[in-house]
C-alpha cells in the first residue's frame, strides 16, 4: 500500500478542486481549493494534508483518507483526524476556524455496497448524535462511467479498481487521458496511479501489463513513483557500494553521516567520488568529516 499512498499522494494534489467537489457534491461551486500543511504542536504530530477551499461561497476545511480496505479503526481514525484538525486550527488561529468535512475513499473490500456516510459516535444512542460523520466514497463499486461524471482526469486514474474494468474499457480510458492531459508530469502520474491501481486490483485480473503498454514509457518515467525509486535505487547502491569500501558494516554514526550526504544531490556525488578516490581508512576518516 505504501506506493499507492505515495501515487495517491503525488497525483491528488494537481486536482485539489475536482477533489473537494466530488466529496461534496458534483453540483458545487468550489473555489480557491488549495492543499494546506497541519501541525499540532502541543501533540508533536504532523498531520495529513488537508484542503481549504470555498464550496458554494463558505469556507471549509477537508481531510481526506485514503484506504485500501475498510477496517474496525477506521472510523475512529477519521473522529481522531478531525478532532486534530480542529485542534490545529485553534492552535494556529490564522482565521476563524472553518467547518470540516472528513471523507474516506475506499479503494477495495467487500462487494455489498457500501453506505454513502459513516460515523463515529461519542454519545449515547438515545441522546443527540454527538461525535464526528464521514463521507464514504467506495470508487472500486463504481463503473468507469461514473467516474466520468465527475468531471475530472482525477478521477480516471481509479478506472482498474471500477467493476467493469478490462482490456477495452481501459484503453479507452488512457485515450483520453493522453488527449486531455498536455502536461507530460502530471499525464505521468496518472499513467503510474493507474499502473498501480491495475497491479493492486482487489479482483485480481490482472490488468497491470496491459495498462503499463497503453503509455508511451517516456511518459511513466516523468511520474514521482519512477523518479523517487530511481533516487532511491542509486541511493542504495551507494550505501552498498560504502559498507564494501570501508569492509564493514557502518557504524551509526557513520550510517546517519551517509544518510546526510544522501539527502542532497551535491552530497551524493560527493560520496560516490569518495568511494572511488579513497581506501577504506581515509574514507571512514572522511565519512564522519566529509
Amino acid at each position: 500500500m505504501s506506493e499507492a499512498d505515495e501515487t495517491l499522494r503525488a497525483v491528488s494534489r494537481h486536482f485539489p478542486e475536482a477533489l473537494v467537489r466530488a466529496l461534496t457534491r458534483p453540483t458545487a461551486t468550489v473555489r480557491d481549493a488549495q492543499w494546506i500543511e497541519t501541525q499540532l504542536t502541543r501533540r508533536a504530530r504532523r498531520l495529513d494534508r488537508a484542503l481549504r477551499a470555498e464550496v458554494d461561497g463558505v469556507a471549509e476545511v477537508h481531510h481526506v483518507e485514503w484506504a485500501w480496505r475498510w477496517s474496525k479503526r477506521i472510523p475512529y481514525r477519521m473522529f481522531e483526524y478531525h478532532t486534530m484538525l480542529a485542534m490545529a486550527q485553534h492552535e494556529h488561529p490564522t482565521e476563524p476556524p472553518l467547518p470540516i468535512r472528513s471523507a474516506v475513499v475506499l479503494l477495495s473490500g467487500r462487494q455489498k455496497p457500501w453506505g454513502t456516510h459513516g460515523e463515529y459516535r461519542t454519545s449515547p444512542l438515545n441522546a443527540r448524535f454527538a461525535g464526528v460523520p464521514f463521507r464514504i466514497d467506495a470508487v472500486y463499486q463504481q463503473r468507469i462511467t461514473k467516474l466520468r461524471a465527475r468531471g475530472s482526469e482525477l478521477w480516471l486514474a481509479f478506472a482498474p479498481l471500477c467493476l467493469d474494468a478490462d482490456v477495452r474499457s481501459l484503453t479507452r480510458v488512457a485515450h483520453e487521458l493522453r488527449e486531455r492531459v498536455r502536461d507530460e508530469t502530471r499525464l505521468g502520474e496518472l499513467a503510474a496511479a493507474m499502473g498501480v491501481f491495475a497491479q493492486l486490483d482487489g479482483r485480481e485480473r490482472g490488468l497491470a501489463p496491459d495498462v503499463e503498454a497503453m503509455f508511451p514509457r517516456e511518459i511513466t518515467m516523468k511520474n514521482f513513483v519512477y523518479t523517487r525509486g530511481k533516487e532511491d535505487g542509486i541511493h542504495e547502491t551507494l550505501l552498498h557500494q560504502a559498507t564494501r569500501r570501508l569492509g564493514r558494516v557502518p557504524s551509526a554514526a557513520e550510517h546517519a553521516a551517509l544518510m546526510r550526504l544522501l539527502a542532497t544531490r551535491e552530497g551524493a556525488e560527493r560520496l560516490g567520488d569518495a568511494v572511488l578516490d579513497l581506501d577504506a581508512t581515509a574514507f571512514a576518516a572522511w565519512i564522519v568529516a566529509p
